[in-house]
Formats: C-alpha cells, structure tokens, sequence
C-alpha cells in the first residue's frame, strides 16, 4: 500500500489483494454523495463538508498502511492537515458491485447490493417502477406481472442500465424459474408497444408528458455523443442503446395520435 501526495489530491494506491476495499466502498457509498467510481478507482472531491466521515476514512487508511509498513505518526498527522483535499483511491481491479438474490416466493425477490450504492437503486426503483422496500441489508422487490419479470431479467442483463461493472451471484435455474413463472396463456411473444415500455421503463398508465420526459432523460444518458472518441465497440453499444429508446418512443407516440 502506498500514499502519495498530490497538490491537489492524496493518493491511496491499494496494491495488496490481502487488503478487501470492500467495507471502505460501502462505508464511502454511504457517507460520501459526490464520489465518483471509475474502472479501478474512488474519487472523493475536495471538500470542507462531511470532516468527521473524512476524518474516519484516513485514519482508516493511515491504519492499513501502519499494518503493512512501519507506523510513522507523523503520517498520520500530514493525513489529517489535509482532510479537505480530494482523495484518490486506486485498487489493483476493477471495482466490482455484486448483485446477490434470494427467492422468496414467486413474486418477490430480496436484492442485495453490495457494496451498497444509492446509485443503482436509485436506478433500479426508475427502471423497475414498481414496488421495492428498502431495508437495511436488502431491497423488497414486489413482481406481480410477466412484464415486470421482463423488466427485471433487462435489468439483470444489461450493464449499461446502471452504468458500472457488476456480477451476478445466484442460483441460474430458480432465478430462470423466477422469471419465468406465469401461465401459459401468459407465455406468449411482446408486442411492438409492450417492448417500447419496457425499453423506456414505463407502462401503459403513464400519461404522453411522463413518457417524453423518460424518454428525454434515456436519450441524453444514452446519446453517442457522450462516448465520442472511445473504442469502437463501446461507442456501437450506445448507439444500438439510443436508436432502441427512439425507436421505443415513435412506437408509443404513435398510440397517443
């Protein structure tokens, strides 16, 4: 482990796989609302707010770094004098959020995301839009209908709806039976407008105005503008992303003519 200096920013380079980041990313998720994660590390801005949490947290590293290098006092005191700038810290990979499932029955899942991140459930009750309970340790979430279960198994399988990388860690076939589980005068073939909703996240209850307004915010999440200059097969997966958001939006907009 190594801390470095910065003008601006103190740098916290995590090289040892001994060391799990995992309760740090859950105690920053938590307390830090400005963090930014990005591919194999944490940015807390400078700030003059949140002094007790940020305290806590170099204090914290200052005694990961002590357990594997020679206890320096005098760290820990420069640590603290520069509570108020950024602080970086760099893992050895990528930072992974698992998303853990449990059945309960066969319309109610519990979700545990961990480390806990607003973020994506924040996310999750949009794209969802249906009923979800947050605990302490998990989220409630309520299906009741094939079409929410088709909302669902998007969610599972799209990275790109909650914008970082993740796994999932669960059991394939219930999660499948979990999904699945309908009559069979349910199991038939999405319509045209019943894919369009569930690309947007919205239902036929929603009124023209609600669906503009979600589909406004997909299409500027999504436009390829935003990955301009990245790799290839990044910039084709925003495109793909935002020509089905369109094409969702001219499929419904058509019923309200």
């Amino acid at each position: 482990m190594q801390i470095l200096f910065g003008v601006d920013e103190t740098i916290v380079k995590i090289n040892s796989k001994s060391i799990s980041i995992d309760y740090i990313q859950h105690f920053i998720s938590t307390h830090f609302t400005t963090r930014k994660i990005k591919d194999n590390f944490i940015l807390i801005p400078a700030s003059s707010t949140n002094t007790s949490h940020r305290i806590f947290l170099l204090k914290w590293l200052y005694s990961l770094y002590a357990k594997k290098n020679e206890a320096l006092p005098e760290l820990k005191e420069y640590l603290l004098k520069r509570q108020h700038k950024a602080i970086k810290i760099i893992t050895t990979k990528k930072i992974v959020y698992r998303l853990l499932y449990k059945i309960i029955d066969e319309n109610n899942i519990h979700i545990q995301i961990n480390p806990q991140n607003n973020n994506i459930v924040h996310k999750l009750k949009i794209f969802l839009q249906t009923k979800i309970t947050i605990t302490p340790t998990y989220l409630q979430v309520t299906l009741k209908s094939p079409e929410e279960k088709e909302l669902l198994a998007k969610f599972i399988n799209s990275t790109d709806i909650i914008n970082v990388v993740h796994q999932h860690i669960y059991n394939k076939k219930k999660m499948k039976d979990f999904l699945h589980n309908h009559t069979k005068s349910q199991e038939k073939d999405l319509t045209s407008i019943q894919e369009a909703y569930l690309i947007l996240g919205s239902s036929k209850d929603d009124d023209i105005k609600t669906i503009k307004k979600r589909y406004k915010s997909l299409a500027k999440e999504f436009h390829p503008d935003k990955v301009h200059g990245r790799n290839e097969e990044i910039l084709n997966k925003y495109t793909k992303k935002f020509q089905a958001i369109f094409g969702a939006y001219e499929t419904i907009f058509k019923t309200y003519q």
